[in-house]
C-alpha cells in the first residue's frame, strides 16, 4: 500500500468517526440534548408540583379567615392578639410580568458530579489528532523502504 492510499483510507476513517460521534447529529450531541430534556422535564415536574402546592395554598387562605390568620401570624411575627384585615383585591388591567423560572443548582453547576469537557474542545482534541495520525502514517510509510520488487519472479 501506498504511503497516499494509507493515509486517504486512514483520512476516511477518522472522517466516519468524527460524524459518527462529534458532529451537529452525531451521538455525542444527542447525548447531551437527551440529559438536557431530562433536567428539563424534571425541573418542569417539580414545577408543576410547587404550583399545584401553592395554588392549594391560595385556595384555602382566600376562603378561610383562620388560616390566613395563621399564615400572617407565622410570616410576620404577629402575637395572638393582633387582629389580621383582609383587603379585597382590585383587578388591574396592567400586563403581567412573564414568570422566570429559576436555575437549579444541577445546570449552574454546582453539583458534586464530575463534568464532562465541552464537545467543542473534544472536537478540537479529535481533529489535531487526526491530523498528527495521517501524518505520521504517511511519513512513516514514505521512510519505509520497499519490502518486494516489482520485478516478477519466474
Amino acid at each position: 500500500m501506498t504511503p497516499t492510499k494509507a493515509s486517504l483510507l486512514v483520512t476516511y476513517i477518522c472522517a466516519g468517526l468524527y460524524l459518527g460521534l462529534l458532529s451537529e447529529s452525531g451521538i455525542a450531541e444527542r447525548m447531551r440534548l437527551e440529559k438536557e430534556l431530562q433536567n428539563l422535564n424534571a425541573e418542569v415536574e417539580r414545577l408543576v408540583v410547587e404550583n399545584q402546592g401553592l395554588e392549594e395554598k391560595e385556595r384555602r387562605l382566600k376562603n378561610d379567615a383562620y388560616a390566613l390568620e395563621q399564615e400572617a401570624r407565622k410570616y410576620y411575627l404577629l402575637s395572638e392578639t393582633a387582629h389580621v384585615l383582609k383587603f379585597e383585591e382590585s383587578i388591574s388591567q396592567a400586563p403581567e410580568k412573564p414568570k422566570v423560572i429559576p436555575t437549579s443548582l444541577r445546570t449552574a453547576g454546582l453539583s458534586g458530579e464530575w463534568k464532562e469537557p465541552p464537545l467543542f474542545l473534544l472536537r478540537f482534541f479529535f481533529i489535531s489528532f487526526s491530523v498528527f495520525l495521517i501524518l505520521g502514517v504517511y511519513f512513516k510509510l514514505k521512510r519505509l523502504q520497499p519490502m518486494s520488487n516489482h520485478k516478477r519472479l519466474n
